[in-house]
């Protein structure tokens, strides 16, 4: 069994309702689904930040027992060529702990890669699908980049693709129990756009705040309906770039994994 963690229902949404998925009772307020098909992975949503991605990542290898481990998820894009919906494959992950005023000295002692096999069922599975990827660095950082200056940092001082806020923490924790992983990421934003504050004030569980916090925003602060408005639409295009993607990554990693047998035997 292969178990994906992320960090949002919104994340997840298509990939539920593609499966025959089934919600399972899960510790603290993460949220967690099984899949009655074996070409779905598991499914638990931890919210944001590397805290919480690490305590849902060691409970999913107790619950699940998995053979690997995917992070996927939203993320910022970093470089000015990713677009919307675009994937981001991760052939590094970075962490980088702290406020954005603790960045200036950057630490990639904590780099790590991931396994060969679910790197290969990555690239193996955009490409049969047919959706526009990068591949490149992952950095973690502790909250949403939110700025167009922040981002643009990112992607100049450590040459990250995209930015997200804890892959590196399932990363790390599926190395420590010897558990293969990958780390996948659709794109959110654009380099060279600014996201409203909001965004990165509604919590930090896996459900959705609803409408109304988003309405409140909007009444106090009208220039931000734009903004918001794109941000739907792009969640949209993610979300369904994340679906396609995890139907034909599992493909490929069945493949794989059963083409890789034989040699492991000999």
């Amino acid at each position: 069994m292969i178990v994906a963690i992320g960090s949002l229902r919104r994340e997840a949404a298509g990939i539920i309702r593609s499966g025959e998925y089934t919600a399972i009772e899960a510790p603290e307020d993460f949220v967690a689904y099984r899949s009655e098909s074996e070409e779905y992975p598991a499914i638990v949503l931890s919210g944001s930040g590397s805290d919480r991605a690490a305590r849902a990542a060691k409970w999913a290898i107790e619950e699940f027992s998995p053979e690997a481990i995917v992070s996927f998820g939203f993320c910022g894009a970093t470089k000015n060529y990713a677009r919307s919906g675009d994937i981001v494959i991760a052939a590094r992950v970075l962490d980088l702990p702290g406020s954005p005023f603790e960045w200036s000295i950057v630490d990639d002692t904590n780099s790590m890669g991931p396994d060969r096999t679910m790197l290969l069922a990555a690239r193996t599975a955009v490409e049969i699908s047919g959706l526009d990827f990068h591949h490149g660095t992952i950095v973690t950082i502790s909250k949403v980049a939110t700025t167009s200056g922040a981002k643009k940092w990112l992607g100049e001082a450590v040459n990250a693709t995209a930015a997200v806020t804890s892959a590196h923490a399932v990363a790390a924790t599926a190395s420590a129990a010897g558990i293969p992983w990958g780390v996948v990421a659709s794109v959110l934003d654009d380099r060279d756009s600014d996201s409203p504050a909001v965004v990165d004030r509604l919590g930090s569980g896996p459900n959705e705040r609803g409408i109304t916090a988003y309405i409140k925003h909007v009444s106090n602060t009208p220039q931000d309906l734009p903004a918001l408005m794109r941000l739907g639409r792009s969640s949209t295009r993610a979300s369904a770039s994340l679906t396609t993607f995890i139907t034909a990554f599992m493909q490929a990693q069945t493949a794989l994994t059963k083409a890789e047998q034989p040699a492991a035997s000999e």
